[in-house]
């Protein structure tokens, strides 16, 4: 049982997964419920407008309409001049009569004897209409029928019909419930259709109501009118003028009599009983075509394009003209949700995945590959890389990236070569670390010989470091590889191979018998980098960076000491100093007038330490900051555990007070979904987006899509790595909140930013 749960638990961490799950969680809603039912209808409407023809004729309607009123000089027909009609119609060979709508009867109204002889004279070929009561009772019951004298030789009919929500379109019964039991609806005994009161359809809107044939009721009455026109028909006696308020919408055809409605619904029951095949199957069509794409760059590839158009738009238009029904809109909601947030993802993935400067893949794609490799991974790290790129006033990496991969390529040839910073890493296709060894030695050769860009040449030095334990996942030898490059620049070696046996052990134990000795000697310290608020153009926070310079090495690498601490669980007491220092410094700028947040970085694996709040705790009390003055960012690349413990723990960092913020954004394993699965309110942008969306119109529309997406969950959106006025023009214009980078400041000693503070802004009473 436990391994099915942490499969179940490995398979619900798949953003691709659980996008689909909810997409379908929505198609099933909408289906089950009918809430997609008007913009159902919408589709259907337009692909009625499609299927437009003409009637068959085999109904034909005669209009009480404002003609008919006009000369006869009334407000409405009498008995006698149904009665009348009614003889000229079946004298003419009509088949049967339809009244659409309800005859009044009172023993004193004139031409009643006429009408009753008339019904008895055609008997069991004339029908009246049955209507719902006036007083809006609800239900397919027609409660007002015609009376039992006109009964006795017609028969009765319902009239009811089902308006769909903002008159979009109308359904029919097959029946209705009645005081004298259940009746058949006016189009189901004009088809001969039998039905019970439970089920109802949709007519054939896309019937052309102007070809249906029509006579005026005074040419009737007055002889006026072709017998050929209705012998052996169906006709239907239906109000059409403006003092009956019998005009309704006929969807894509505008406003008509409500008989032609009834003529419409004949026509579709005589042509077959339509089949109603529901939600479900195009829905599931829909989502094999989802489920097959979860893949990068396929839930919108040609196959499934294609196959999306067949399952929602040709499909039902060609089942319709079967008379098969089905409803799409929750296929097409869960394929726009699914369509949508995958492409997002994949955006999101590949520019995660994609180094802006150089255009080649980032490391970040290595240290995803948890798979083993029998290869050697090497790790060339390029000394004077910055000063290179940092020397061209125009953008020049993407030249100097492609060279370097041009001259790896010459002798371990078809190689993926993944760029970061000054780092470029490979997995060689040499199998012999010899071998690679007199590679590396050559390309060195060639490298020294200088690369030429933009008619310069530059001068190129480099280190290697090499990683050969197989038994090791790719994700894993990453560090491994660029640590022991940084050793090989160290000791000025071209190549230095990583091995766990000596180097790891010996590094890291001496690290760590270090670490307190540094904290306590000043070694170790915190820098702050200050947050500009975009709206007001004024600092309102700082972010705490841990800091370790070392007196013979000079400073170490915040991600290597971290990262070894994180390993040896010894991360609370770096945690507990920066803390500490970030809370005592943001005090103090409140004694300055400076009422600003401070931001301090938590580690993943320290938010399963349930002595976290308390130790945060104790040290707002100690120096008396409010705990909403304190922002705990939460790297998202930390793989954030989603277990029970791990959630129980933000949600009681954030009842305590302290804010908490999702650092990083972007480049992790985090999507969109970190947005409503933290309890955070402030979301950080990492820095490869913005220094790459000046000049990257993907990178600019995805960083406008984290800010809107951000907006839309009520967060507060900060850009890190911002460089350029530029930069920050472009975020002003996205309405991005905040702002970090070294167009602000640099990361500086607590002293050096109370200075830009004083010398930036008036001061604010805390």
């Amino acid at each position: 049982m436990s391994d099915l749960g942490a499969r179940a638990a490995k398979v619900w961490k798949s953003a691709r997964f659980r996008i689909v799950f909810w997409a379908v969680l929505t198609g099933v809603f909408l289906g089950v419920t009918g809430a997609g039912l008007p913009l159902e209808d919408i589709l259907v409407n337009g692909r009625t407008w499609l299927r437009m023809h003409p009637s068959k004729g085999e109904i034909v309607m005669v209009l009480q309409d404002g003609k008919t009123l006009e000369e006869l000089e009334v407000l409405d027909v009498s008995r006698a001049n149904d009665a009348q009609v009614i003889r000229n119609l079946m004298d003419a060979g009509a088949k049967r009569v339809f009244f659409d709508r309800f005859l009044n009867d009172h023993e004193k109204t004139v031409g009643r004897d006429e009408l009753l002889a008339t019904f008895a004279k055609y008997r069991g070929r004339v029908f009246l209409g049955a209507m719902p009561s006036k007083d809006g009772a609800m239900g397919n019951y027609a409660s007002v029928i015609p009376s039992r004298a006109l009964r006795k030789d017609a028969g009765a009919v319902s009239l009811l019909a089902l308006d769909h929500p903002f008159n979009l379109s109308t359904s029919f019964p097959f029946a209705s419930d009645s005081p004298i039991g259940v009746i058949p609806s006016l189009s189901a005994k004009i088809a001969d259709v039998q039905e019970g009161t439970s089920s109802v359809y949709k007519p054939d809107y896309s019937i052309d109501y102007k070809t249906i044939p029509t006579a005026s009721y005074v040419d009737v009455l007055m002889g006026r009118f072709d017998p050929k026109s209705v012998r052996g028909r169906d006709i239907i006696i239906a109000p059409s003028a403006e003092v009956f308020h019998d005009v309704h919408t006929l969807p894509m055809q505008g406003y008509v009599p409500g008989g032609y409605f009834h003529a419409i619904a004949a026509e579709t029951l005589k042509d077959g009983v339509p089949f109603v095949l529901g939600w479900i199957p195009p829905f599931l069509l829909a989502l094999v075509v989802i489920v097959t794409g979860v893949g990068r760059g396929r839930v919108l590839d040609i196959y499934r394009f294609s196959g999306l158009v067949v399952v929602l738009i040709l499909f039902p238009l060609m089942l319709e003209h079967f008379r098969v029904q089905v409803d799409v809109f929750p296929a097409i909601a869960m394929a726009t949700v699914a369509v949508f947030r995958m492409r997002n993802l994949d955006r999101v993935e590949v520019a995660g995945e994609t180094n802006s400067g150089s255009g080649l893949p980032s490391v970040q794609v290595l240290r995803k590959y948890d798979a083993v490799s029998s290869r050697i991974l090497v790790a060339l790290q390029i000394r004077n890389y910055g000063a290179i790129i940092g020397s061209f006033a125009e953008h020049v990496e993407a030249q100097v990236a492609n060279e370097i991969v041009r001259r790896i390529r010459i002798s371990d040839s078809e190689v993926v070569v993944y760029h970061e910073g000054g780092m470029f890493m490979w997995l060689s296709t040499i199998r012999s670390t010899f071998d690679l060894f007199e590679n590396l030695e050559g390309l060195h050769r060639i490298v020294q010989n200088g690369i030429q860009v933009g008619g310069l040449d530059i001068d190129l030095s480099f280190n290697c470091g090499i990683d050969s334990e197989f038994d090791r996942p790719v994700s894993s030898r990453v560090a491994s590889a660029m640590q022991s490059a940084e050793e090989a620049v160290r000791n000025d070696e071209l190549v230095y191979k990583f091995d766990s046996r000596k180097h790891e052990a010996q590094w890291e134990i001496s690290l760590l018998t270090q670490l307190d000795r540094a904290i306590d000697n000043g070694e170790v310290w915190v820098a702050y980098q200050p947050k500009l608020d975009v709206a007001s153009n004024r600092v309102t926070g700082a972010e705490a960076l841990v800091r370790w310079t070392y007196p013979e090495r000079g400073p170490i690498s915040p991600d290597k000491f971290i990262r070894i601490a994180e390993e040896f669980h010894r991360i609370e007491r770096i945690t507990r100093f920066v803390i500490d220092d970030a809370v005592r410094s943001a005090v103090e700028l409140r004694r300055n007038g400076f009422d600003m947040t401070m931001s301090v970085n938590i580690s993943a694996q320290l938010l399963r330490n349930p002595g976290l709040p308390g130790l945060i705790a104790e040290i707002l009390e100690t120096y008396g900051l409010p705990a909403d003055k304190l922002i705990l960012e939460i790297t998202e690349t930390d793989r954030l555990d989603r277990s029970s413990r791990t959630f129980q723990m933000l949600q009681k960092l954030v009842q305590s007070g302290v804010q908490l913020s999702i650092d990083d954004f972007g480049t992790g394993n985090a999507t969109i979904d970190y947005l409503r699965y933290l309890p955070a309110t402030e979301v950080k942008i990492d820095k490869v987006f913005i220094q790459a969306m000046e000049g990257n119109k993907e990178d600019l529309l995805l960083v406008q899509s984290i800010i809107e997406m951000a907006h839309s969950q009520d967060r507060v959106v900060v850009a890190e790595g911002v460089e350029t006025q530029a930069a920050l023009d472009i975020l002003r214009t996205m309405r991005c909140d905040a702002i970090q980078g070294y167009y602000v400041s640099r990361p500086v000693p607590f002293r050096d930013l109370l200075t830009q503070i004083v010398g930036r802004e008036p001061r604010r009473t805390g």
